[in-house]
């Protein structure tokens, strides 16, 4: 057999959506997997793979890229719900993190969102918590790739007493990680109004030094904009852009209080957002204005926020949700068509992260890649995979996922971590966390 025509995993027989610039699709395509890279997709490969698989009757599509979330916070999956963000996090979930979260928590919790992210499709998501050490290991063993921002506030946090010793906890975790092909690392703020701004100008410094995204909460609610304006005299764009903030290495999540200056300040020095809608219906943040940042050309990709305040972390469900949402409020069922949200969800994300390598099933970009099951009967018939993609499918038909050109499931079952154990280990731990006095 030549060399040049050995493939790791060959996927024949698939319909095949690329996400690329052009959409591509292709109605029956083989696709040829080497060395963590997509090699051919072809009508009829010549490749020959270790692993052939079988995709008649299934779509294969790039992984789904989940922008914003909090891994370990499935362990406070349904604790306080149906409250304001600052009675939900001062009232509940500060007290819980610190009594319990250690290292112990953090394994378990990723470890039960990254089952729940492959099986429903998400190859890639971005995390802002604590312990982000414990959580790498966790991702590695698991597969998933993974952006990493351990939190960083003016307070002290479960892993780090001082902000200058989060600091120095981000560039051993980047010294530790950095040549790592799933494992990624990001400087994560917490907020313009739990971080000062010496706090905020060390992590830029940092993010700068290593050339690593900033990740932040930006104008999540209303509350908060009204405390930033008391406080600095401006808005929380307007008082990140005069200290020097806004970069195009910044992600912004949620940006749900923005003025059309705030837009165009964010337009401006290319910031990059995550919308997380179904968090902010849950906590009534308000209504993010989307359709105006896309028309500026913002990069805008979906996030689930944690499994505390959404409450689940499949992304099939967030695409449903914004596509809806946004035609409601507007009264206007041509905004957020199909294909724009799925490319959120997949290349627009890819840009967000700035992993320009994934979000699209491309020759010679990494194989971060799902394989649905299409025989359903909510998805049949057939006439637009986008449309079914978003407002028909949930993250159940997902059947396989490789993710850098590795199976980490097979006909939906996980073959990198016990699914079982995990669940029995999360609810011992939710017996301890249920009988911490506040409940």
């Amino acid at each position: 057999m030549n060399k040049e025509t050995q493939a790791d995993i060959v996927i024949k027989n698939g319909m095949v959506l690329t996400m690329d610039g052009k959409l591509t699709l292709h109605e029956k395509a083989d696709l040829a997997i080497s060395d963590s890279k997509i090699v051919d997709i072809s009508q009829r490969t010549s490749y020959k793979g270790k692993k052939a698989i079988d995709a008649q009757g299934k779509l294969v599509m790039p992984g789904l890229i989940n922008t914003h979330t909090h891994a370990a916070m499935t362990m406070m999956r349904g604790l306080a719900d149906d409250m304001p963000l600052d009675v939900w996090w001062q009232k509940f979930i500060f007290p819980i993190e610190k009594k319990l979260l250690n290292p112990e928590f953090i394994k378990i919790g990723v470890s039960l969102a990254a089952i729940e992210m492959i099986k429903s499709g998400t190859t890639s998501f971005a995390d802002m918590y604590f312990y982000e050490d414990e959580a790498a290991e966790v991702c590695k063993k698991i597969g998933i790739r993974a952006f990493l921002g351990e939190g960083l506030l003016d307070f002290p946090t479960p892993s780090c007493a001082t902000p200058d010793e989060s600091i120095k906890y981000i560039e051993n975790l980047h010294k530790k990680w950095k040549n790592d092909p799933i494992i990624h690392l990001m400087v994560a703020p917490h907020a313009p109004y739990t971080c000062s701004p010496p706090v905020l100008e060390k992590a830029k410094a940092l993010a700068d030094k290593l050339n690593i995204p900033l990740h932040t909460h930006l104008a999540e609610t209303a509350t908060e904009a009204a405390e930033i304006r008391l406080k600095y005299g401006a808005s929380p764009t307007e008082h990140l852009e005069k200290i020097g903030y806004l970069c195009d290495r910044l992600i912004a999540v949620h940006c749900v209080h923005l003025s059309h200056q705030d837009m165009k300040a964010l337009k401006k020095h290319n910031v990059k957002v995550s919308h997380c809608q179904e968090s902010n219906m849950k906590l009534a943040s308000g209504n993010a204005p989307i359709v105006e940042l896309l028309d500026e050309g913002i990069a805008v990709g979906l996030g689930t926020d944690g499994a505390a305040s959404n409450n689940n972390l499949d992304m099939f469900d967030e695409m449903d949700a914004v596509a809806k949402y946004h035609k409601a409020i507007r009264n206007d069922p041509t905004v957020m068509d199909a294909k724009t949200v799925l490319r959120m969800a997949t290349a627009d994300g890819a840009k967000v992260l700035q992993k320009p390598d994934i979000g699209s099933l491309e020759v010679g970009k990494t194989a971060d890649m799902i394989l649905l099951d299409l025989r359903k009967p909510h998805l049949t018939p057939l006439y637009n995979i986008y449309s079914h993609l978003v407002y028909s499918a949930g993250g159940s038909e997902v059947n396989t996922v490789i993710i850098n050109g590795k199976m980490v499931m097979e006909n939906r079952h996980i073959l990198t971590v016990d699914e079982d154990e995990t669940i029995d280990q999360a609810n011992r731990l939710g017996e301890r966390i249920k009988n911490v006095p506040m409940f």
